[in-house]
């Protein structure tokens, strides 16, 4: 019997590492040097499915040549859980660096001209993949629960803005995650095992 529960306890908590290795669907991209600024770019501002974004457009991407920008709320950093819903979210999604390699905080995103362009438009004031740092991502259909968590010693930027293909964000509300954290399932392995282990050694002073 101790046997089946401590099995048990090990699987719940080999499941409570899968979400942290499960982010295929999500991935950053960042404005910087994408090409030259006739190649990729910024459009004026727009509205889709009541959203307002900015597309961003880039004729050397074979697979998304033009995605659109949209803003993530300013209390988000405040703890407030936001709820991406997209018409696919296989086509994928994440956050949208400046990424500018001649800045330490990747503010100002540039062309890749011989002579930089600056390029103007919304994008996350970090180098690609900083901000990943912040938030935690829980997938569940064709939606993203993103939770701001802060890191110590670490400044975040004071807005993020994340990227998904063209017209393929449907809505962002604010709410509460549906999916458990990983930690859940790790507390629940422990808390089987400490219950296996005092059952165990009830049975054996018996």
């Amino acid at each position: 019997m101790f046997n089946r529960i401590a099995l048990i306890a090990c699987t719940l908590a080999l499941f409570s590492a899968a979400p942290a290795f499960a982010n295929s669907v999500h991935a950053d991209k960042g404005a910087s040097q994408q090409g030259l600024a006739s190649d990729a770019n910024f459009d004026s501002p727009t509205t889709v499915n009541s959203v307002p974004v900015t597309p961003f457009f880039n004729v050397n991407d074979p697979i998304n040549p033009l995605i659109d920008i949209f803003g993530i709320p300013s209390n988000f950093e405040s703890g407030t859980p936001y709820v991406l819903t997209f018409s696919n979210i296989n086509n994928g999604y994440g956050i949208f660096d400046c990424n500018n390699p001649d800045s330490p905080t990747g503010t100002d995103a540039i062309s890749a001209d011989s002579t930089p362009v600056a390029l103007v438009g919304p994008c996350t004031a970090e180098p690609l993949g900083s901000g990943d740092q912040f938030i935690t991502f829980n997938e569940s259909g064709n939606t993203s629960t993103i939770t701001f968590h802060p890191v110590s010693g670490q400044t975040p930027p004071s807005t993020f803005y994340f990227w998904t293909p063209a017209s393929n964000l449907l809505s962002i509300t604010a709410g509460t995650s549906t999916m458990p954290e990983p930690g859940v399932y790790l507390m629940l392995g422990a808390g089987l095992l400490a219950i296996a282990l005092l059952r165990r050694r009830t049975a054996n002073a018996q």
